[in-house]
């Protein structure tokens, strides 16, 4: 079972799945239904996460993954055929040998087992079953093998996965390279959903999240079944998603190429720029195809409660009251008949009844905070030039790539206004009721409506993505309560495994986020950690093995976890083919 292969590029190794070790056993290192362990001939490298195969019962192979890698002492364990024939003459026939022989040890690798497969299904082309159901532990002293591509695939359950997405490159040590998809199922439902990254800063955590939205869009752009929703949170990071990188590596290309993907950026994308003063966006890079955005009252009468983030909320001060009424009143008329319309109108009603301000100052609480945001460019009275995003969430359709900056929008509580009513716009999308009501407000005269225009058909996906997603879902216990975005994302990720709405999200550290989000992520992808930040519970999937491997991990190596998969996997992946400002 030798599959011998040389890549056209000199500089790469040959690929070789000659034995490179045998199976031992011992009290100390013992074989299970589980796990295994084997000695590495010499001059012989294997790493962690490299897959392995030992040929087992029944005309069938056990693949495994490596977990941990040790030097024994040569005593610790019966080895056959690992000490030279000079050597075991020595050590029987010579005694002041046996007292000079310095024992250098071996390299023992321990294996976790992934699956089992009959050996000629995995040699035949053809697709048919193998047998899965084989619990078997391997044998004392057989051969093992780096796996051959067929045999990581079924390991990774791929010979049975339905519409996949190129999710990375699993390297081997051998020099094997080898592109692995996801089921879609896995991805959007209904199996799972959701992605979430981690990674301390600089190791390309969010450049996996842009790289696996560009391969799902690619997949399911064939389809007409896809729109993307990013929210730019970091200068301008995100604002050349239309641009092809010039400057692709050679190693990138490779990848692609592995990959068979196509190093071509983004099309049709839409910029959404907030609205600065005199009307112009603010924006760290103006990109073309831009729009600004801004708030009239009457786009977001009904979610006010968005603006109030947990650090603002005061027990002694009851807003949701003020808040619940307006959105329940609305259009609100005072005593004199005049409707509010606008935010300068709001700020002059004072006709709340007793029973919703129960005290001057609970108004005057209200007051100052609304007058705080309509201090800001982002609040208008009449729009001229800029857009009401919900109205262009409500008309998104397949192919469609939205990206919303926020990165200059000064306050915490802004930028989390527009987050939470992106979100609940998508909410709307889905909603029956609102379609309803919609079909009935269409050439109202009312003026309150946010879109007159016949809804489109919705996209099958949609694909959000919220970087440093800590900021607007914060962990719980360090704040006492939920913000009403941080509700509303939550709302979102419960309900996207039926709806096929996807959230990406990133940030440096788990333990910063709450806890719900990773409970109902179907994907883990972490990059490099610090040992200090795996030892909380947020990454309780993973044993203490696995989190030293991943302390000691490259740039651009980041380890993914899926329910399909029985132990973490280790992939690279190329850098997305967009333009890179360099700072």
């Amino acid at each position: 079972m030798v599959d011998v292969q040389k890549f056209s590029d000199k500089s790469e190794p040959v690929i070789s799945n000659d034995i490179i070790g045998k199976t031992i056993q011992s009290d100390k290192y013992q074989i299970t239904m589980d796990e295994f362990w084997f000695s590495i001939y010499d001059n012989n490298i294997v790493g962690p996460f490299d897959f392995i195969s030992v040929e087992n019962i029944h005309n069938t192979v056990t693949i495994g993954i490596v977990k941990e890698l040790r030097t024994i002492r040569n005593t610790d364990v019966t080895i056959s055929k690992q000490i030279s024939s000079q050597t075991n003459y020595n050590l029987r026939n010579n005694t002041s040998s046996t007292e000079n022989y310095i024992d250098q040890g071996i390299r023992i690798a321990r294996v976790v087992v992934m699956a089992n497969a009959q050996i000629d299904n995995i040699q035949s082309s053809s697709k048919t079953k193998y047998k899965e159901n084989i619990r078997m532990p391997v044998n004392i002293d057989k051969a093992v093998r780096f796996a051959t591509e067929k045999e990581i695939f079924i390991a990774l359950g791929i010979p049975k996965m339905e519409d996949p997405v190129m999710a990375g490159v699993i390297e081997m040590s051998n020099g094997q390279k080898i592109a692995i998809p996801i089921a879609m199922s896995y991805l959007a439902g209904p199996d799972t959903a959701h992605i979430n990254a981690t990674g301390i800063s600089g190791n390309l955590k969010t450049s996996y999240v842009m790289f696996l939205l560009h391969s799902m869009y690619q997949q399911l752009i064939k389809h007409k079944e896809v729109a993307i929703i990013i929210f730019n949170t970091r200068e301008d990071d995100l604002l050349y998603i239309h641009e092809r990188e010039e400057k692709i590596t050679e190693k990138d290309n490779k990848l692609y190429e592995i990959l068979k993907i196509s190093a071509d950026p983004f099309d049709n994308v839409r910029y959404f720029l907030p609205r600065g003063k005199d009307g112009k966006p603010i924006s760290v890079h103006i990109p073309p195809n831009f729009r600004t955005y801004s708030y009239e009252l009457r786009d977001i009468y009904d979610r006010l409660d968005l603006l109030l983030s947990s650090e603002s909320y005061d027990p002694r001060y009851n807003l949701y009251a003020i808040i619940n009424y307006i959105y329940e009143s609305w259009p609100l008329q005072g005593s004199s008949n005049n409707v509010v319309k606008n935010w300068s109108d709001l700020l002059k009603y004072t006709d709340y009844p007793p029973e919703i301000v129960g005290h001057k100052s609970m108004y005057l609480h209200f007051l100052g905070y609304i007058q705080k945001f309509k201090r800001s460019p982002l609040f208008t009275d009449k729009r001229k030039t800029s857009i009401y995003i919900g109205n262009e969430i409500n008309k998104i359709k397949a192919g469609d790539v939205f990206v919303i900056d926020i990165a200059m929008i000064p306050t915490l509580e802004e930028q989390s206004l527009v987050i939470g009513d992106v979100m609940k716009n998508i909410d709307e999308l889905y909603s029956s009721r609102y379609s309803f009501e919609h079909s009935l407000n269409h050439g109202s005269e009312s003026g309150i409506e946010r879109n007159t225009e016949p809804k489109q058909k919705k996209p099958k996906y949609i694909l959000i993505f919220i970087d440093e997603i800590n900021r607007f879902l914060p962990h719980i216990s360090s704040l006492g309560r939920h913000s009403s975005v941080a509700e509303q994302i939550i709302k979102t990720i419960i309900a996207g495994k039926s709806r096929n709405t996807i959230l990406f999200s990133a940030q440096q550290f788990k333990s910063s986020v709450d806890p719900i989000l990773h409970e109902n992520t179907g994907i883990h992808m972490i990059a490099k950690l610090g040992l200090s930040e795996l030892s909380t519970s947020s990454y309780s999937m993973l044993d203490d093995i696995t989190k030293g491997n991943i302390v000691q991990m490259d740039k651009g190596e980041i380890v993914m976890i899926q329910p399909a998969i029985r132990h973490p996997v280790k992939v690279v992946f190329p850098r997305p083919p967009f333009k890179r400002i360099s700072r």
